[in-house]
């Protein structure tokens, strides 16, 4: 064999193992490719589900928030108490309307708001005019609801409290 044939023989050997290096590269880019989609396809399916669930967290946290604003809005007002059966619906159900800042847009439901005990407290006098009359303790219990339309979220409260008013106003 001469000088040139065997040149040529190796100039051949590397250009066909040049072809299948190119391949093996092509292979190899298209595996990483692949890996590196779907890594970046599960990190943005993770995202959207930490999201979600945040939000979900959001939204049952802002319908307890707006179930304690329904009780201190009952609170708020003696008149709820006093003259308790004008509030009362043709089935005996306590209704109100909320303003918008307290329902925060959800729909609030008062499941009951009762008196439960009119007690005399120790240590006041049965004497009219006396310094320390005695008006009777009332206890209530004011059950509320609070549904999001939106999202599903709710939340149910339940507190119970007292007062002091004048004789009479616990309805039976």
């Amino acid at each position: 064999m001469s000088e040139q044939s065997l040149v040529s023989a190796a100039l051949m050997s590397t250009a066909l193992f040049r072809r299948q290096q190119r391949g093996a590269v092509l292979i190899v880019a298209l595996v990483m490719l692949l890996v590196m989609t779907t890594l970046g396809v599960s990190t943005i399916t993770s995202t959207n589900i930490t999201l979600q669930l945040v939000q979900s967290q959001q939204r049952q946290q802002e319908a307890s928030q707006a179930a304690q604003n329904s009780i201190n809005y009952l609170l708020s007002d003696l008149d709820y108490y006093v003259n308790n059966s004008s509030y009362l619906d043709g089935n005996g159900d306590f209704t109100l309307s909320f303003p918008s800042n307290v329902s925060n847009g959800m729909a609030v439901t008062i499941n009951g708001l009762q008196c439960l005990l009119q007690a005399t407290p120790a240590g006041c006098s049965l004497i009219e005019g006396s310094s320390a009359p005695c008006h009777p303790e009332y206890y209530w219990e004011a059950d509320v609801s609070v549904t999001d339309n939106v999202s599903g979220a709710s939340s149910n409260i339940v507190e119970g409290f007292k007062f002091r008013y004048l004789e009479g106003y616990c309805p039976a």
